[in-house]
């Protein structure tokens, strides 16, 4: 097997929506991914020598990277931590991820963030055009627990799913922080990771969510990460269905050319 083509220093961040069979409706099925595909992608990188890593450890490297005066270059280089960190992460929170990413995960090892909606939780994914198709289950509250007792950290995706940069700025405050309040409130621990909603956010909105608290900050901008890249715009590769594997293969040597 080829060796991987992400650098061992990179970050790499994958970013999936729902995963389970395949809902029949070809406008949402791109978004969905098969148990046995995540386990077949979580594999091959195993097996090129990625490491998966959760957003503590994330969050501990960056902050390391933040330090005054900077990290000597050998105390740098202990981003990886092991070789190629690679953070799986999912949006949204649909009720799929616990019957079917959920096992595949535990049985893998691999750690994982799910980023809620936190007004709709126990809700519907019902904030764009409603459509029979469109409305699918959220978490629950008692299933995100649960989750969260079996390695599953939980990260803001706003109050309501709204494209931020559309907002005046007193609503997207607010889209910020009720959030925050609301997860740490349900979950009774530190929320302190977001993932902008299609990915939309501007350098004052990221510099806000990095005031209010949030760490790690996640964007859809494609690439790899370095303890250098902006905690308010991670960078994600977005996992989508069609192509399978070699796709997917395809995909993570895209990101490493980017850089």
């Amino acid at each position: 097997m080829r060796p991987s083509p992400v650098p061992e220093d990179r970050l790499l961040v994958l970013l999936y929506h729902n995963v389970g069979p395949s809902p029949g409706h070809r406008g949402l099925a791109a978004h969905w991914t098969a148990p046995e595909m995540l386990r077949a992608q979580l594999r091959w990188l195993r097996t090129l020598g990625h490491s998966f890593v959760d957003a503590e450890w994330v969050k501990d490297r960056a902050a390391q990277a933040t330090k005054t005066p900077p990290l000597p270059s050998s105390l740098a280089r202990e981003w990886r931590g092991g070789s190629r960190p690679t953070l799986v992460t999912f949006d949204d929170g649909q009720a799929n991820l616990y019957s079917y990413a959920l096992p595949v995960l535990e049985q893998e090892g691999v750690p994982a963030l799910v980023f809620m909606v936190a007004g709709r939780i126990g809700g519907l994914t019902d904030w764009e055009a409603p459509s029979r198709w469109r409305s699918n289950p959220l978490l629950t509250w008692e299933q995100m627990r649960e989750m969260q007792q079996r390695g599953v950290t939980f990260g803001s995706h706003t109050l309501s799913h709204p494209r931020l940069t559309d907002l005046p700025e007193e609503q997207w405050r607010r889209e910020l922080a009720q959030s925050k309040l609301l997860l740490e409130e349900g979950l009774g621990r530190p929320v302190d990771t977001l993932a902008y909603p299609y990915g939309a956010f501007s350098p004052e909105i990221g510099q806000v969510a990095l005031e209010m608290g949030y760490r790690l900050c996640f964007s859809t901008l494609p690439g790899l990460n370095t303890p250098d890249t902006d905690p308010a715009a991670l960078r994600r590769m977005n996992v989508r269905r069609h192509g399978g594997l070699w796709l997917f293969r395809r995909k993570v040597g895209r990101m490493a050319r980017i850089g």
